[in-house]
């Protein structure tokens, strides 16, 4: 059941440390004809990939989270946020078909472009430290108070809680879930079902997630107001996927619906929610992440007190 007394001043707070971020990836894909039968071994050699390219396609590929304020000194701001947030593949092979060797296409990531929005402030940021197997990524960015209309400290306080014991929940512990699903500055609550069943400390919730909740901080109360405990982020939702044929996102916006699309078309991988199972990834996650990665990031100008 949802905590006795008014928390929103408390979710209020909290929800100031937590930033929507986004990554977009921008990528070249070269088409190969199968008469050509071209192996990895031939553009290994060669001086351009161009020279066996039929064709050339430009395509890019976005993906939003959320992120948490876990330092701020010396107007660097350091955040946490789920890994696959920030993260989209250098290379990409296809071929003409499963037993082939020979290259159908190649896609070849050409820069990453990542931003952090928080009105008034838009800036880009950078990837510190990742675990990919964890799922967790430190981002940092460094601010110029002039371009904020409060100081640096205000505008990007650090989480107001430190991180807890995740192994404490059980069955039907009530949690609060703050992040940017869609874009928009949402707070959901949600009831534990599982956790710490495997060796992440990981666990389930019933939170309502959307895209853009990934890295969202997921806290909870350990007895009365105000003792909230942050105890994960979220991360995913548990979902099927399916593939679609799309258009080319910048053609089709100038394309006439009463005329046939006759411009490139491509495979996307889409996801369908299923709604009321959301994962999360632990504070003990968390916390073992930023001790292996503590002196990197420290050399880097972010001292982060992970205790």
């Amino acid at each position: 059941m949802p905590p006795p007394g008014n928390v929103s001043a408390y979710l209020e707070k909290m929800h100031d440390s937590v930033k929507r971020i986004t990554s977009t990836s921008y990528y070249k894909t070269y088409v190969f004809d199968q008469d050509d039968m071209i192996t990895h071994d031939i553009l290994d050699r060669a001086e351009s990939i161009d020279e066996y390219a039929v064709k050339v396609v430009e395509s890019h590929s976005s993906s939003s989270g959320s992120a948490v304020v876990i330092h701020n000194r010396n107007n660097k701001i350091g955040l946490i946020t789920a890994y696959h947030t920030v993260s989209s593949p250098d290379q990409m092979f296809e071929y003409y078909d499963e037993a082939s060797l020979f290259l159908e296409s190649v896609t070849i990531k050409q820069r990453q472009v990542n931003w952090m929005f928080d009105s008034p402030f838009m800036g880009t940021f950078d990837v510190l430290a990742s675990d990919e197997v964890a799922d967790l990524a430190v981002i940092g960015t460094e601010v110029d108070e002039d371009d904020l209309d409060v100081p640096a400290s205000e505008f990007f306080p650090v989480f107001p809680y430190k991180l807890g014991d995740p192994d404490k929940l059980t069955l039907g512990t009530f949690v609060y879930t703050l992040g940017y699903p869609r874009g928009y500055e949402v707070v959901t609550p949600g009831i534990v079902s599982n956790s710490g069943r495997d060796r992440g400390h990981s666990f389930i919730t019933d939170a309502l997630f959307n895209r853009g909740f990934s890295g969202g901080a997921v806290v909870a109360i350990n007895g009365g107001l105000p003792a909230f405990e942050w105890v994960g982020l979220a991360r995913s939702a548990s979902a099927t996927r399916e593939w679609h044929v799309v258009p080319d996102e910048d053609k089709v916006e100038e394309h006439s619906l009463h005329l046939p699309y006759t411009d490139d078309l491509f495979l996307e991988r889409r996801s369908n929610i299923d709604y009321g199972i959301t994962h999360s990834i632990s504070a003990t996650r968390i916390r073992d992440m930023l001790k292996e990665h503590e002196r990197a990031l420290s050399e880097k100008g972010y001292r982060i007190d992970i205790e």
